[in-house]
């Protein structure tokens, strides 16, 4: 059974995200509509199933031990075709459409099936409510009026979750922004203060309007409020995708700084907010001019609790203000700057360099460690600067995410690889590395999108690869975006593995196709005994995940045995080739000089 995504059905997908319910804890409310159909109907098993691009989780089971399965194996992914009725397999070892089915085939509980689609008043089909049993039987009208109100059950039980859950969300912004509120970011601070004594940093800014109190005494607390909500439009446009702003409380604002971030993160995000604060704001005819000031502090290296890292960023910005107001101060640096105090700029180069078409592409091929036959090609990115010459993307990359530009880096890359990958010849596949916040940006499916329609590339030969060291950002967004991104027909790949804390928790979160070991977990594997049982046993795990993987950075011919040894079939890295401007297009400039 084809995954095939048409229609409405990625709204559907949509609104399913909506009720934040898929992978939350066993909730005796459900599991007692579960208990009763199974005891109404006489089967033993009774499912709230629900079902998203790739799979079915069940949110309650009765006589069944599992939480989920794929959903090519999903009889509720059938049903929830058809909205308005109740679906019913009598036999499913003699229906066509099940009688293949592993799930048929490995239990015999599997062989009568009713679902009853679980339908929003908008008309989307959420999952359903359906019965099993291990023997045929039928189904009266009267069972399916009765199946039908328990999927009307299971529906109030998911908008009530709802509910709450923007109850929650309410109790953490703040009305006047829509920012979060104090609350809000505290509650956020201590999801991400911890980690820092592992070594992962996180950094914040401290942010007081200056002359807020002259505004609203000259024009009143109306036009107060709507220079509030202004400055907080300005703010959320110019920080990076991941950072989180909050109103602190009056005319104050405070932002938590997303991964990557270190001094100069912290730098060039203040820069950027000191400059897009600083135009007049027009209100009521009234040219409003006010600025801010900035004070700026990092943990574990200025604080390694919640409180002392944001009183850490406030005395920075009081010392800020002494010292005139529109400056930015860092906590534990006496060296205050005021707005222009950056000449040199960085981000201005970078975003001119993508505007002038500076940067290009160069390709690595990816091997079959045993035949050395190429399978495919990563896009690695290059900046022919005019002044330092060729850069390599590390050179560049953390430039772009930390000063917000890697959306603009992640789109070019994107539909210049897609462009250049159509051009080739064989059946090749292609990777592109975006940046790991850009897969919960809403843009990034209808970006792919519109790059694979324009250069024409099958979507099967387009494989995007996603940093581990790097932090996702909204993991509710970025998981319906991936399979939103795999609903097309395009893969997704963790790169670097190995080389974060987090790297088994990306596994079991996001649904990958490849996982790419990085070049240290390789030589590691050559090196000795233990380095190469450890990857050994990631192998077998990606496998048992039917995840493929790919060893980077294979230097010796030793290096390609000892990974073929362990179980890992393909590979890419010097031994074989380096990266090159794309040899395809060479050959057919060839051949079109050749032909004139």
């Amino acid at each position: 059974m084809k995954n095939i995504l048409i229609g409405n059905e990625i709204d559907r997908l949509a609104n399913l995200v909506d009720y934040k319910i898929v992978d939350t804890d066993f909730d005796s409310r459900f599991d007692n509509l579960v208990e009763m159909a199974s005891a109404h109907f006489g089967v033993p098993i009774a499912l709230v199933s629900l079902v998203d691009a790739d799979r079915q989780w069940f949110k309650a089971m009765a006589g069944l031990d599992m939480r989920q399965t794929p959903r090519s194996h999903s009889f509720c992914a059938h049903a929830i075709m058809r909205p308005d009725e109740v679906m019913v397999v009598e036999d499913a070892r003699t229906d066509p459409r099940f009688r293949d089915n592993p799930l048929v085939n490995a239990y015999p509980d599997f062989c009568f099936y009713a679902g009853a689609p679980i339908v929003t008043e908008s008309g989307a089909a959420l999952g359903t409510v359906c019965v099993i049993d291990r023997v045929p039987r039928s189904f009266s009208p009267a069972d399916r009026a009765m199946l039908t109100r328990f999927a009307a059950s299971a529906l109030s039980l998911l908008e009530l979750h709802r509910r709450l859950e923007l109850q929650r969300d309410v109790a953490s912004l703040d009305p006047l922004t829509g920012l979060l509120n104090r609350h809000g970011l505290e509650t956020a601070l201590d999801r991400v203060i911890s980690p820092t004594l592992s070594g992962e940093g996180c950094g914040l800014l401290y942010l007081d309007l200056d002359h807020f109190k002259v505004v609203n005494d000259n024009f009143g607390h109306a036009i107060g409020d709507r220079l509030l909500e202004e400055m907080a439009r300005r703010l959320l446009g110019a920080v990076r995708h991941g950072d989180l702003v909050s109103r602190f409380g009056g005319d104050e604002f405070v932002i938590l700084l997303a991964h990557p971030v270190d001094a100069t993160a912290l730098e060039l995000v203040a820069q950027r907010l000191l400059g897009t604060c600083r135009a007049p704001v027009a209100i009521h005819g009234h040219a409003i001019k006010v600025g801010i000031t900035i004070g700026g502090a990092l943990a574990p290296r200025d604080a390694i609790t919640q409180s002392d890292l944001v009183h850490a960023a406030y005395g920075a910005m009081r010392s800020a203000k002494r010292a005139g107001c529109g400056r930015l101060g860092i906590a534990g640096n006496d060296n205050l700057q005021p707005p222009h105090a950056n000449s040199s700029r960085p981000e201005i180069a970078l975003s001119d360099a993508i505007d002038r078409d500076e940067l290009f592409l160069e390709w690595q091929s990816c091997q079959d460690i045993a035949t050395g036959a190429i399978s495919g090609y990563e896009a690695l990115v290059r900046w022919r600067h005019p002044d330092l010459g060729i850069l390599a993307p590390d050179r560049f990359v953390p430039l772009a995410e930390a000063c917000g530009l890697s959306a603009r880096l992640d789109a070019w890359v994107m539909v210049r690889a897609c462009a250049e990958a159509a051009a080739c010849r064989g059946d090749y596949y292609f990777s592109v590395n975006i940046s790991a916040q850009w897969i919960a940006n809403r843009n990034v499916v209808s970006m792919t999108r519109a790059a694979l329609e324009q250069s024409g590339l099958d979507p099967r030969r387009l494989v995007l690869e996603i940093t581990e060291t790097t932090a996702i950002g909204d993991e509710a967004c970025a998981i319906a975006h991936i399979r939103q991104l795999k609903a097309m027909g395009v893969r997704m790949a963790l790169d670097d593995f190995g080389t974060g804390y987090s790297a088994l928790v990306c596994l079991q979160t996001y649904p990958f196709d490849m996982l790419k070991l990085d070049r240290k977990f390789v030589a590691a594997v050559d090196a000795d005994a233990r380095g190469r049982l450890v990857g050994e046993g990631v192998v077998k795990l990606a496998n048992l995940l039917g995840t493929e993987v790919v060893a980077e950075g294979i230097e010796t011919r030793a290096q390609a045995e000892a990974l073929h040894a362990i179980g890992c079939r393909r590979g890419q890295g010097f031994l074989w080739a380096r990266a090159q401007c794309a040899p395809w297009l060479e050959s057919l400039q060839a051949n079109a000089g050749a032909g004139q």
